[in-house]
């Protein structure tokens, strides 16, 4: 599996989409020129979450695991366009991308319940 200290991730985005795969989380990579993201669209409706980097490499997927400063996560329950209201549920995470991203991931499951029930 990628991102185990056996087999190292090449990026801390690879790293990310790894993890939330295994947790069971249907992630893509995507981006809009400025920035890179991951996605995980939820529910029924047109939910979806936004996961980037925070610190040097803000807006960013493809650097070293190494260089990772935190995880960023923005929710947009009913989707997002313009300024549609959201919920930036996981502010910048901590440098340290294995317990940055386990902790990313309880959030994130946390935020779908939340959003989904509401």
């Amino acid at each position: 599996m990628t991102g185990t200290s056996t087999d190292p991730a090449p990026t801390a985005g690879a790293y990310l989409l790894s993890a939330l795969h295994a947790a069971g989380l249907a992630a893509v990579e995507d981006g809009d020129g400025a920035s890179d993201y991951v996605e995980i669209h939820f529910g029924t409706g047109a939910g979806v979450i936004q996961v980037t980097a925070s610190g040097a490499h803000e807006s960013e997927l493809a650097y070293p695991p190494a260089e990772h400063a935190g995880w960023n996560a923005v929710c947009y329950p009913d989707g997002y366009a313009g300024d549609l209201a959201h919920d930036e549920f996981y502010p910048a995470g901590t440098p340290d991308l294995a317990e940055d991203t386990a902790r990313l991931v309880t959030a994130t499951r946390a935020a779908i319940t939340q959003h989904t029930l509401r």
